[in-house]
């Protein structure tokens, strides 16, 4: 059963690399002055061909949590469904919602009762007016097949074995599924010590040099000026960030983020949902390059891949599946589809949500190109100085409160103030690096090939 999937989307995609990114961004302009950007997730359709001579097909689809009602309501369409002879698809629940088939397949209870968003989700859909993925999906039909490991098995095959099993259980799903350290704080301490970027998670060692042409041990060098920024300079985000900047390696490529200025606008303007909708989507967007840090990706895609083979050699004749996983998955899904003898033939693009805000820093026609318009003039005239301004009263006021505290020997009011400075200039530091700077380049966001 072959068919054409470009009837599916209007928008086609010919390269599919080893490394492709299966979330992007892509802008355009609405209304004339107004600038739209869709947040899209890839389709990229495999295929291989058998000895037999039949034809294998499966549509890798990158699903993101939260999206706009719409980007859900397709795939419980009939529409959807009967392209397939099955689908699969990634949900970590428990073993009592799930039901042994004939085939050795799981399938979800009929009734699908206990389906449900988290509170967490929830209220995040809710802060950024989008709509949680299992609120809308149904996935107790009888074509869809669970793909994914169980809450349990997850918890029995975690690699951090300093969390108990009860604990486990307690913990959010993506906490589950995560190498990076889930205690609150954690990525602001480190952000005392090293660069945080998406390509340096806090599980990956980073290098760093300085000085290259004179042979200086940079990474040491740098942490010894990181640590001297942070309290002997005024606004010290903006100088560690620019030491961490030229002391990466390899050299980030990038530069100001091409949706910092419409972010800014749309804040400037009254407009926080697209504001909100907008960070989050460069998060989604950048977070795909340290994906493969996740301990479990690698197994729970295990589990997809042995459970889409056990379909393909359940059959004969031709074959179309699709397979529903999380963008970060799909990287290493690529991979191990290839090993399976699939070659990448086509990618398409569905629009998870958009978002509109005035026409402000991303030229018309050209996703890469900024504009001096007169309101980012005018905005740039106004905040900047601002910034500086209150960055420097603030190192005066610090210095003072500290060099009172130590006057009148009041040595935990010195340490409660520095460390208070410390707090309010490592948000900054970690709001620039994530919303601000674009470290790998305008391709992490803007990718239209």
């Amino acid at each position: 059963m072959k068919r054409d999937v470009s009837l599916l989307y209007t928008t086609n995609d010919n390269n599919v690399s080893l490394d492709a990114k299966y979330i992007r961004l892509v802008p355009r302009t609405v209304r004339g002055s107004r600038q739209c950007f869709d947040l899209q997730t890839a389709v990229t359709l495999f295929e291989r061909i058998t000895p037999q001579g039949e034809t294998q097909q499966v549509d890798l689809h990158a699903q993101l949590h939260f999206g706009d009602k719409d980007y859900f309501d397709y795939y419980s369409s009939g529409e959807f469904e009967k392209r397939y002879d099955g689908v699969l698809y990634e949900l970590v629940i428990d073993d009592s919602m799930l039901k042994q088939g004939v085939n050795g397949n799981r399938y979800l209870s009929q009734d699908g009762t206990g389906i449900m968003a988290s509170p967490t989700d929830q209220q995040t859909a809710s802060q950024y007016g989008l709509t949680c993925q299992v609120d809308v999906i149904d996935y107790a039909r009888p074509k869809w097949i669970h793909a994914d490991l169980t809450k349990r098995e997850i918890v029995e095959q975690s690699e951090r074995k300093t969390v108990n099993q009860q604990e486990a259980f307690d913990q959010p799903i993506w906490a589950l599924a995560s190498s990076a350290p889930t205690w609150p704080g954690a990525e602001a301490i480190s952000a005392l010590f090293r660069p945080s970027t998406p390509s340096t998670p806090l599980s990956a060692p980073v290098a760093r040099r300085l000085f290259s042409n004179l042979f200086l041990p940079g990474n040491t060098l740098a942490g010894l000026l990181r640590a001297l920024f942070w309290l002997t300079v005024p606004s010290p985000e903006l100088s560690v960030m620019l030491l961490d900047w030229s002391s990466i390696l390899p050299r980030p490529t990038g530069g100001v983020s091409q949706v910092a200025l419409p972010v800014l606008e749309s804040i400037v303007t009254g407009n926080l949902q697209e504001a909100r909708q907008l960070v989050f989507g460069q998060m989604l967007v950048g977070g795909q390059s340290s994906s493969n840090e996740k301990v479990l990706i690698g197994k729970r895609n295990d589990q997809a891949i042995n459970v889409l083979d056990k379909c393909l050699i359940s059959k004969y004749g031709d074959q179309t599946y699709a397979l529903l996983y999380g963008g970060m998955h799909c990287q290493d899904l690529n991979r191990k589809l290839r090993a399976m003898g699939f070659r990448p033939v086509t990618t398409t693009w569905r629009t998870a949500w958009s978002v509109q805000v005035p026409s402000f820093g991303t030229g018309k026609g050209d996703a890469f190109s900024v504009t001096s318009s007169p309101t980012a003039i005018g905005v740039g005239l106004v905040v900047l100085p601002l910034y500086f301004c209150i960055g420097g009263l603030d190192w005066i006021s610090t210095i003072q409160q500290v060099a009172s505290s130590i006057e009148s020997q009041s040595v935990m009011d010195a340490v409660f103030v520095t460390s208070l400075y410390l707090v309010r200039h490592v948000m900054l530091y970690l709001g620039l690096a994530k919303f601000v700077v674009e470290w790998d380049g305008g391709r992490n966001l803007f990718d239209t090939r």
